[in-house]
């Protein structure tokens, strides 16, 4: 397995094995903060945000759900559309996360310069940019793919 995928798995391994007794499991993070900065997004909203399945939201809402984290309303305007909320242990939650994921990165520096702190975050920006580029890339060619298609079955 390449070096990053070992170290962002024990990462997120370590993150969770930490946040194992406010009852977050994995997967939850990232909706306890698309909720911290958009509270009251709908299921589907929430879905694309995150890039993820809405059947997959589904699942991981109703577990937070009972566990607590988060509350789901009707929307006032449109009743078939189901809007979610944080709750207070839900924030309370995402507080609990975010420190646990410093002290995870913190533990992974420890004994890393900060000159080779800020090289390590120039580089790891530029392959974020490369990363997205990457994606925009691959998304193009899938749409050109099936433009094709169609065309063809024309």
């Amino acid at each position: 397995m390449p070096l990053m995928a070992r170290l962002m798995r024990q990462h997120h391994y370590n993150s969770h094995l930490s946040l194992k007794d406010q009852d977050v499991h994995p997967g939850q993070p990232p909706v306890l903060f698309e909720l911290s900065r958009h509270d009251g997004l709908s299921q589907r909203e929430l879905a694309a945000k995150m890039r993820v399945k809405a059947a997959t939201v589904t699942v991981m809402l109703n577990r937070m759900v009972k566990n607590g984290h988060v509350e789901r309303r009707p929307d006032p305007n449109d009743q078939r559309i189901q809007r979610v909320y944080l709750t207070d242990k839900g924030r309370a939650a995402v507080h609990e996360v975010r420190e646990a994921l410093h002290a995870s990165e913190a533990y992974a520096l420890k004994g890393v310069t900060p000159e080779e702190r800020m090289l390590l975050r120039r580089l790891l920006l530029h392959m974020f940019d490369n990363v997205k580029q990457y994606e925009q890339m691959i998304s193009r060619q899938t749409k050109e793919g099936r433009t094709d298609a169609e065309s063809e079955m024309d």
